[in-house]
């Protein structure tokens, strides 16, 4: 009897609509196959996935093909930002909105472990002074960066400064400060043998 009122249900829970559309916990399926509710799907190991799938804001769920950058490798998701060795990405850091209390920026955070993760160039703008920098955050060994100070104001890049932590700070390898007038780029590359970026050229 048990087994019987379990079939009823499942019978019941399914209803063939029009154009054959198959509901499951709903009477008014407007898909192939719609399911209210969860559902648990065994993918099959021994094939390459060549697609993503995934759902819209309506609940249906789509198929995207793995292109644009997109691949799978040993069953990871990896996104290539550019397959072009050529370009160099431009992010941006606008300094405006604590640039009038802030005019030595300690440990600064140009976000490149996450909004600025794939960008190498960094433009920062929203200066309203001259300013100096004593030091980057999280560096890791070999990243690249290039400072773009995109307004007139004129800045500093301090050497070995203590006021940003030991594994921020700058070597400028001339053992002074070194400057840009105005608009001008510094380019940068994160050591992690002496734990600090090193200023490789300014052009100003």
């Amino acid at each position: 009897m048990k087994y019987f009122t379990y079939l009823l249900m499942f019978y019941f829970s399914i209803y063939l609509g029009n154009g054959q559309n198959v509901g499951i916990n709903t009477t008014n399926p407007t898909a192939t196959l719609h399911v209210a509710g969860d559902f648990k799907f065994i993918p099959d190991n021994t094939i390459s996935a060549t697609r993503l799938i995934g759902t819209d804001g309506d609940g249906d769920i789509l198929e995207f093909p793995l292109v644009n950058g997109f691949n799978i490798v040993n069953d990871t998701l990896i996104v290539s930002i550019t397959n072009d060795n050529n370009i160099i990405l431009i992010g941006d850091i606008d300094q405006s909105s604590i640039a009038e209390s802030t005019l030595s920026w300690d440990n600064m955070d140009l976000g490149i472990r996450d909004e600025n993760a794939f960008n190498t160039v960094i433009r920062v703008t929203g200066e309203t002074a001259g300013y100096e920098v004593t030091g980057f955050a999280d560096g890791y060994n070999g990243r690249v960066i290039y400072f773009f100070n995109s307004q007139s104001h004129n800045m500093t890049f301090k050497n070995l400064s203590g006021s940003s932590e030991d594994e921020n700070q700058i070597i400028t390898g001339t053992g002074g400060d070194e400057s840009i007038n105005a608009e001008g780029v510094a380019e940068f590359i994160y050591d992690s043998s002496t734990l600090k970026w090193i200023l490789i050229n300014i052009r100003t």
